[in-house]
């Protein structure tokens, strides 16, 4: 036999052989198809879904389903399954121990999507927190700065009035109070508040002057409420105001625009996440 003899017999071979091979193949299962669209590859040599047993082949694309020439295990195997995920778990603590943060939580896929199914839904979320471990302990590490600090009050009123010329701390000598800490960027902490009973006042305090009558309320052995809002926090500082007390310690107090009216006060409550009611007398802001 000559060469393109031996050829010849090969190519028969391997057609009996591969035909052999697909024929063994009757379900889409065995064939291990499941095609997209129309694909006239796509088959095997097994019962159809139809009962046409005069056909050699079923098929196992997805144009079957409409041709009704699909292998009778089609829907089982090549049916479109959705992605399947778990329930979601619990959040994660806030980012920020103190001040505005972010939550987060997630959930696992336990069936990716199979055959065209539904795509996963949304896996990751997070949300806004707010961490509130801002005063669990008084800084013990600038303890001794903070007792030598003194707090500049205004009434209360000013977190309301802040734009108005009577209160604005671009006016007069409270400008340079303040001035270098106007370009701290303004902090995500809440407001807190401590009641102080005042231990000292200077008589400079009781005026008849209409603009500067807030300071006859700085009496002696009175308790007052002083709060301090974001706005004052200065962020070199800890996030905190400057002249904030010391709890249970004695610190330096002095009213702004009233000349001369200082005094010192003691700090009876921890600060603690609250606003001072604007509309009482004895109620103050830190500036």
């Amino acid at each position: 036999m000559g060469k393109s003899g031996l050829l010849l017999v090969g190519f028969v071979l391997c057609v009996v052989y591969f035909s052999g091979a697909v024929s063994a193949f009757r379900t889409c299962a065995e064939a291990r198809y499941c095609c997209p669209g129309r694909n006239n590859t796509c088959f095997a040599h097994g019962p159809r879904m139809d009962n046409d047993n005069k056909q050699e082949r079923c098929f196992c694309d997805q144009e079957c389903v409409t041709m009704g020439d699909c292998c009778i295990d089609y829907t089982q195997t090549c049916s479109g399954k959705d992605c399947l995920v778990d329930e979601w778990g619990s959040w994660s603590k806030c980012s920020e121990t103190c001040g505005y943060g972010t939550q987060r939580r997630k959930r696992k896929v336990l069936r990716h999507r199979q055959n065209g199914g539904k795509r996963c839904p949304v896996l990751h979320e997070k949300r806004a927190c707010v961490g509130d471990q801002c005063f669990a302990v008084q800084s013990v590490e600038f303890r001794g700065k903070e007792l030598g600090e003194v707090g500049n009050i205004l009434p209360a009123e000013f977190g309301r009035w802040r734009t108005s010329s009577q209160y604005s701390m671009r006016h007069d000598i409270r400008r340079n109070l303040i001035e270098n800490r106007l370009s701290n960027e303004v902090p995500t902490r809440l407001a807190y508040c401590a009641r102080f009973t005042i231990v000292s006042t200077s008589l400079y305090c009781n005026t008849t002057e209409f603009s500067k009558k807030w300071a006859n309320e700085l009496q002696l052995r009175k308790t007052v409420c002083v709060q301090c809002d974001p706005f004052a926090m200065d962020k070199d500082l800890g996030t905190r105001c400057k002249g904030h007390g010391v709890y249970k310690e004695v610190t330096r107090w002095n009213a702004v625009d009233v000349p001369y009216c200082t005094g010192l006060w003691r700090q009876e409550t921890e600060p603690t996440d609250c606003v001072c009611d604007v509309d009482l007398k004895d109620s103050f802001i830190l500036i």
